[in-house]
C-alpha cells in the first residue's frame, strides 16, 4: 500500500509516487531518486546519539558537503506535534547548482531529517511529492 513502517516502530511514512525509485544512501532510513527530475528525497533518523542544541544550529548538518550555500528561508514548523525547522537554500553539489529543502524535527529523543535536492529548473516539479512525503510522517507515541 506504499506505507513504510519503521522497523523500530518509531514512525510510518508514505512512499513517494512511482517516479521516485528507492535507492540506498549511507545513513538514510529511506532514500528515493527520480531520474526524470535528477532529484532525491531522503529521510535520516538518529535515535542513538542525536545532535543536541537549538534546531536552527542542528539543522545545519543537513548541508555539509554543499558549497556556496545561500539560505533563502529558515522557519520553525510543527510536524505531527513535533517542533521542527525548515530551511530552503541554493547551493552547489559536485559543482552543479541545486536547490535544497531540509526539515529537521526532534521527537522522543530522536532527530528526523527530511531532505529534498533538485536542480533549480526542476525543483518545483518534485516539491509537492516531497511535501506529501513529509506530511505523511506519523510518529508512534511513546508508551
Amino acid at each position: 500500500d506504499g506505507l513504510y513502517p519503521d522497523p523500530h516502530d518509531r514512525f510510518t511514512v508514505q512512499r513517494p509516487p512511482a517516479r521516485w525509485q528507492p535507492v540506498s544512501v549511507e545513513g538514510a532510513a529511506l532514500a528515493f531518486r527520480s531520474p526524470e527530475l535528477a532529484a532525491a528525497i531522503a529521510l535520516r533518523v538518529d535515535c542513538g546519539s542525536p545532535e543536541a542544541g537549538p534546531l536552527p544550529a542542528v539543522a545545519r548538518h543537513l548541508f555539509f558537503g554543499l558549497s556556496q550555500a545561500e539560505i533563502e528561508t529558515r522557519e520553525p514548523l510543527v510536524l505531527s506535534g513535533a517542533s521542527g525547522m525548515r530551511t530552503r537554500l541554493r547551493a552547489r553539489l559536485d559543482d552543479r547548482p541545486v536547490e535544497v529543502d531540509g526539515i529537521t524535527v526532534r521527537l522522543q529523543g530522536c532527530l528526523y531529517d527530511f531532505m529534498y535536492v533538485a536542480p533549480p529548473d526542476r525543483f518545483e516539479r518534485g516539491r509537492a511529492d516531497f511535501d506529501a512525503f513529509v506530511a505523511s510522517w506519523t510518529p508512534r507515541t511513546a508508551p
